[in-house]
């Protein structure tokens, strides 16, 4: 949640991003997740869990679109794909991390039912 903004605003500052608007994306994406992985966490809710994987699928899913929408096909390809992976990159290993932190749970709730 933190790195991310602080990623695109060094890329900001060497014109490797086009607007603020991805530091201001790549925060809430990271806040949305967070707060449900907390919850999760706290609450010790599976479905929380599954809101915060839902969560990054569509960031996943919607980033393209997004960039090809504002950026059009040609400074999307020629200019801006090291933000594209970036951003993609680290909703992938967000996602990574919430599977491993779902199957954890799932394992514990496994072993608190007696056989």
């Amino acid at each position: 949640v933190v790195c991310a903004p602080a990623i695109f605003f060094i890329y900001l500052k060497h014109d490797l991003v086009c607007a603020p608007r991805a530091i201001v994306s790549s925060a809430i994406f990271g806040v949305f997740p967070l707060v449900f992985l907390t919850i999760a966490f706290l609450k010790k809710k599976k479905a929380f869990y599954y809101f915060t994987l839902l969560v990054l699928i569509i960031e996943i899913i919607i980033t393209p679109i997004i960039m090809l929408d504002r950026l059009g096909r040609e400074k999307f390809f020629n200019e801006r794909l090291l933000a594209f992976f970036t951003f993609e990159g680290i909703a992938i290993v967000q996602s990574i991390m919430v599977v491993m932190l779902l199957a954890e749970f799932l394992r514990s709730q496994k072993d608190k039912i007696p056989a």
